[in-house]
């Protein structure tokens, strides 16, 4: 069973790691994926999903407080002065008092500095006593060959420092939630990916686990093996998320979609599809209306493909945004897209589907779709440099203070409410008073207010940047893009937002 930061150290003191887990001196090993497992159980069972999945927004708020950077701030000193090869822990608190409280959090802050500065394949490992730490790059802002240097083999430049900050900050979630966002910085601090994995988690932590949980059909079989018919809801592969054109603005609609399995195929055997949507992998039965994920997961269709080239049609899902020229930014007329994810029961990721029929490439159905074509609203932007921020004696469980700072997008309404809600779980006024040091402004000009950045040209790949705030120049703020605008609202407060419109100038 998966063990979390904080169950492991509320059932153990000191270095009870091992015993606990019956596996002597353990690895504690950070993932991408979620909080902190033992590397000498094995881990959980994940998910079989394709690489290249996107970062997650799902750092709780009293990981970056006042409160945690100041328990925190021999880990920061040290991190400013240490290549991530050789990093030394053994003598820096928390790790070496190893306070059941304190630890956690600092092993989940480093999770979030290592994911966004080194890239995938790279680790940090750090000993302290009989325990060894471990944590997985993922982004690589300051990877080898990018523009801010090589964090692994050498120290960080300011800069990096700075983006990392901005990545740490944009992965903030007081609401408990882990959410999929498209982080975004200038030149290529971030790439965009040129296909999307279908999610094989919910938003919601497992209140057991701390965890995001799996969605059921992602879970193994017992006994073990593939889906033994289109409506199992167990041993699931994801693949993709795909677009396609919901509605023309001449009301042609609705449109079908038509994929075909590739001829990857060999078994004699069907191969099980399921298509939902959205961007998460689902059961073949919803969620109940009750169920927080109904609002986000939902199933289409499940089918057996019986060789290559046989094909499963759906009915495109009006799920996405409608705007002009939303499948071709040439195109004058306003579309409603959806988006839709698919499942497969192999785990051969040679075997996928494809596009087919009259809607080709041309005509709205994208499959995979772009990361830049998936995440279309720009939440905001955040910047400031969390190594270097002194924390405040009179607000402990404040956020953005000192040297770190957020501004919202004008894809919104209540830009200063989105923010207040994903960072302090407060309505806009209380957080004010509350918790933000520095209240959240516009990132750009709009209804006469001052913007904090300049909004760069590229359409839908604009970013914020450069940023000014007290003085300061900040030339690496990390831009945010969510997939729907309630992501990271609030359920209470999602109806706050604008219709799903996006308008001409903002496509």
């Amino acid at each position: 069973m998966p063990v979390t930061v904080s169950r492991l150290y509320m059932a153990l003191a000191c270095i009870g790691v091992g015993s606990f887990l019956g596996c002597g001196g353990c690895i504690v090993t950070v993932n991408p994926k979620g909080p902190v497992t033992p590397a000498s159980t094995g881990g959980p069972t994940e998910p079989v999903a394709p690489p290249g999945q996107l970062p997650h927004n799902g750092m709780p708020k009293n990981g970056i407080s006042a409160e945690a950077l100041r328990a925190n701030s021999e880990l920061l000193e040290r991190l400013k002065v240490s290549k991530l090869n050789s990093l030394k822990l053994d003598d820096v608190k928390p790790f070496s008092t190893q306070d059941p409280t304190l630890e956690p959090r600092a092993v989940q802050l480093m999770h979030y500095i290592v994911s966004f500065a080194l890239k995938e394949g790279q680790k940090v490992s750090a000993r302290v006593g009989n325990q060894r730490y471990e944590w997985n790059g993922q982004i690589g802002a300051c990877a080898s060959g990018g523009p801010l240097g090589d964090w692994f083999n050498d120290l960080p430049s300011p800069e990096c420092l700075q983006a990392v900050s901005a990545g740490v900050l944009a992965r903030v979630n007081a609401l408990n939630k882990v959410v999929v966002v498209s982080m975004r910085g200038p030149g290529d601090l971030v790439a965009l990916h040129d296909k999307v994995p279908a999610e094989t988690r919910s938003r919601e932590r497992n209140t057991s686990t701390g965890e995001a949980t799996t969605i059921e059909s992602f879970a193994a079989c017992n006994p073990v093996g593939r889906p033994n018919q289109a409506t199992s809801d167990c041993g699931w592969s994801a693949r993709y998320v795909g677009q396609c054109l919901a509605q023309r603005s001449d009301g042609t609609g609705p449109r079908t979609v038509k994929l075909k399995l590739n001829s990857a195929h060999a078994r004699p055997s069907p191969v099980f599809v399921r298509v939902c949507a959205g961007i998460h992998g689902c059961n073949h039965v919803d969620y109940a209306a009750a169920d927080p994920r109904s609002r986000y997961i939902k199933h289409i269709k499940s089918d057996a493909l019986d060789g290559p080239g046989d094909t499963v049609e759906f009915t495109c899902p009006a799920n996405g945004p409608a705007g002009a020229g939303m499948v071709d930014e040439a195109n004058s007329t306003f579309e409603q897209v959806g988006y839709f994810s698919v499942m497969l029961s192999e785990r051969n990721f040679a075997i996928d589907v494809k596009s087919e029929g009259s809607q080709g490439e041309g005509d709205g159905v994208r499959y995979p779709a772009k990361e830049a074509e998936l995440f279309r609203y720009r939440e905001g932007a955040f910047y400031g440099n969390i190594f270097d921020s002194v924390p405040s004696d009179a607000r402990p469980d404040g956020v953005l203070f000192d040297k770190q700072y957020a501004c919202y997008g004008e894809d919104w309404d209540q830009g200063a409410a989105n923010l207040a809600d994903r960072l302090c779980a407060l309505p806009a006024p209380d957080a004010a008073a509350q918790c933000f040091v520095h209240e959240p402004k516009p990132c750009s000009p709009f209804n006469g207010n001052p913007g904090a950045c300049t909004r760069s040209a590229g359409g839908r790949r604009a970013i914020y940047t450069p940023c000014d705030e007290a003085g300061a120049h900040w030339r690496y703020p990390v831009t945010v893009y969510l997939n729907h605008p309630c992501d990271l609202r609030s359920d209470s407060e999602c109806p706050s937002f604008k219709d799903w419109v996006i308008d001409r100038s903002l496509k």
